[in-house]
């Protein structure tokens, strides 16, 4: 079972120390690909602490959810939870 995560507390991640993403309710801690992203760590700063859903995908595939983000993820946000 996967740990379920407060949408607060991911609002509480977001910067080069510790920056956590939503994306489609999974939560991801991509703190250490920070200097790996391709596009920069800028704009996935920019997009962390939140539900970056509509960021993600006009970016990337499916392939890149399951091949790349797969390992950073840690947990899935609790239901009824509101940023």
């Amino acid at each position: 079972m996967a740990k379920e995560i407060e949408a607060s507390e991911v609002a509480n991640h977001k910067s080069d120390e510790s920056a956590w993403v939503i994306v489609d309710g999974s939560v991801y801690d991509v703190t250490e690909f920070l200097e790996e992203h391709p596009g920069g760590k800028k704009i996935l700063l920019k997009n962390c602490g939140k539900d970056a859903s509509d960021a993600f995908w006009n970016y990337h595939s499916e392939k890149v959810l399951k091949n790349v983000a797969e390992e950073y993820k840690i947990g899935e946000i609790k239901a009824g939870s509101k940023l």
